[in-house]
């Protein structure tokens, strides 16, 4: 599989770009002309809210269903898309995040066969995300940005995105736990601080003081609603516990549980200087916050299968993990796709919750590989 993307046509930096920017046309002229987007429509309509001083979290169903999640700053940032014309707004919607996406991985310390390998393997589950409209793909990017930025000792900006992260899906946060492999900690913290209150204080912008403490109450506490979630609604390790456990194990149990297991890897504090454990975490933060989000749902796992890509670069590449890679192609990126037979979308990976599994199983597999030293260096790593 590796030796196809090495030919030179599928190994051209012009014809992947060139393919990635037909699939998102294609979806944009989908979603604007066809399909509509629900999501888009709350994102849209924030921005109006934030303005006229409307609840944020309110349910409007003369414009969307279902309620809007984000902080108010979400509002602001993307006010210069949501301020353009609704249909041209959602058109370019789509280009921003699959750009922000292909930059990220392009920006990664990998060879040049990695980031064609990336590319191929992740290009349906981006489109999976992208039909949605959801911003998943950033939040994919965001770790990776951090990543970089620490590596060149720029916890300023490494505290910029994570903090970016939070304000768009506070999931991102778990981005924070690379700081502990680097120096100039208390710099990054102070940094997070700073950047806590430009970002929170950004939609001051279009809404006065008063009113946006009450749009953050409001926030606060939709978030507990959100959390207060189906167990049988979502994608994730809650529902297989649920499915082949017991369907009586709390969230908060579950996500404790993983809290502490992804922490264990900070008693090999001997091997932080080592580029591989450092990818690692970044592969295990990509995936944690995801499986371990109790309201993740499909078009999220660009998020997770950006964590595996960077796991198989770092892994030994085992019997093992071809079998875990391969099942991630199959489960995770195809099963919600036409790809795949619906008979067995909906007799066996819908109900056995098999778009999780490889990513459970592969993000076990990171933490296993963090606690042993492989003795496997990271090819065409160049951080200088």
């Amino acid at each position: 599989m590796v030796s196809f993307f090495k030919r030179p046509f599928f190994s051209n930096y012009r014809v992947i770009f060139g393919l990635y920017f037909l699939v998102t046309l294609f979806v944009s002229i989908r979603v604007v002309f066809v399909d509509g987007s629900n999501n888009y429509q709350i994102f849209y309509y924030s921005l109006d809210h934030l303005i006229h001083g409307k609840s944020l979290y309110t349910v409007y169903p003369d414009e969307y269903t279902d309620h809007y999640h984000y902080a108010p700053t979400f509002a602001a940032l993307f006010s210069p898309v949501f301020s353009l014309p609704y249909s041209l707004g959602l058109f370019l919607w789509h280009f921003l995040f699959a750009g922000i996406w292909v930059l990220a991985i392009y920006r990664m310390p990998f060879t040049h066969q990695q980031k064609v390998f990336a590319y191929w393997f992740g290009l349906q589950e981006l489109f999976t995300s992208l039909v949605n409209s959801q911003t998943n793909p950033l939040i994919a990017a965001i770790p990776l940005f951090a990543f970089i930025s620490f590596e060149k000792r720029q916890p300023f900006w490494a505290a910029f995105f994570i903090v970016l992260g939070f304000n768009i899906k506070i999931y991102s946060l778990v981005a924070g736990a690379l700081f502990i492999l680097y120096p100039q900690k208390i710099r990054f913290l102070i940094s997070c601080l700073l950047w806590g209150v430009v970002l929170g204080l950004l939609p001051l912008i279009f809404t006065p003081f008063d009113k946006l403490l009450w749009q953050y109450d409001l926030w606060i506490n939709q978030l507990f609603i959100k959390s207060d979630h189906d167990k049988w609604g979502n994608t994730s390790i809650h529902r297989l516990v649920h499915t082949f456990i017991s369907p009586d194990v709390a969230t908060p149990v579950i996500i404790g549980a993983g809290v502490i297991l992804f922490c264990t890897v900070y008693a090999q504090f001997r091997r932080f200087t080592d580029t591989t454990f450092r990818l690692l975490m970044v592969a295990s933060t990509l995936i944690f916050q995801v499986i371990f989000n109790p309201v993740a749902e499909s078009p999220t796992y660009i998020t997770a299968v950006t964590g595996v890509l960077i796991w198989w670069f770092c892994s030994p590449q085992t019997v093992l993990d071809r079998v875990l890679l391969i099942a991630c192609l199959i489960f995770t990126i195809f099963s919600p796709s036409d790809l795949f037979p619906v008979f067995l979308r909906e007799q066996f990976v819908k109900p056995y919750v098999l778009k999780a599994l490889p990513c459970v199983l592969i993000w076990f597999r990171v933490i296993y590989l963090m606690h042993i030293d492989t003795n496997k260096s990271t090819h065409g790593v160049n951080l200088a």
